[in-house]
C-alpha cells in the first residue's frame, strides 16, 4: 500500500484530465501494486493508515477506481459511476445491439481510435474498454455480466 503525494496524485489526475476529462479527485489516492488506484474518503489520516498498514498490513482500503496500465489509465465501472459528471472524453455511444453484447460479456466490433474508451447507452455509462481500432476489448467482471 503506497499512499500517493501532491505530487504523485497531481500527475494522475494530468493523465485522467487527457484521457477523460476528469478534473477533481476530492479523495485520497492509494496505490497498492504498481497498477492498481483505490479512492479514500475516510476520516483516518494519511500518516495513520501508514502506521496501520505497517503494524497490520492492511491487504485493501477505500475503492477500487482505476487501473494504470502502459498506455493510459482504466477506470473500473465504479471509477465511471463516481466521477460520471466529470467525464467529457474519449466517450463512446453504443446502440442497443453493442450495450447488450457489452453486457454480456463480449467485445464489440468498432472503428473507433486506439485507446480506452469510455461506453454509454442512452445516456447512461455502462463501461471502460481498450478500443484497438478493430474492436473494443471487454473488461467487465464476471460478476457483473448480464446472463
Amino acid at each position: 500500500m503506497k499512499i500517493l503525494e501532491t505530487k504523485e496524485k497531481k500527475k494522475i489526475l494530468e493523465q485522467l484530465n487527457k484521457q477523460y476529462g476528469i478534473s477533481d479527485i476530492p479523495f485520497e489516492l492509494i496505490k497498492f501494486g504498481e497498477e492498481k488506484i483505490r479512492i479514500f474518503s475516510g476520516s483516518i489520516e494519511k500518516k495513520e493508515l501508514s502506521i496501520l498498514d505497517k503494524e497490520l498490513r492492511i491487504e485493501n482500503i477505500g475503492l477500487y477506481f482505476a487501473k494504470q496500465e502502459v498506455d493510459g489509465i482504466r477506470l473500473t465501472f465504479d471509477g465511471i459511476q463516481i466521477f460520471k459528471n466529470q467525464i467529457t472524453k474519449n466517450i463512446l455511444e453504443l446502440n442497443k445491439e453493442q450495450a447488450d453484447d457489452w453486457l454480456k460479456g463480449n467485445e464489440i466490433q468498432t472503428d473507433a481510435e486506439r485507446g480506452f474508451k469510455i461506453l454509454r447507452y442512452n445516456n447512461e455509462f455502462i463501461g471502460c474498454g481498450k478500443s484497438t481500432g478493430i474492436k473494443i476489448a471487454n473488461y467487465m467482471p464476471k460478476e457483473r455480466r448480464v446472463k
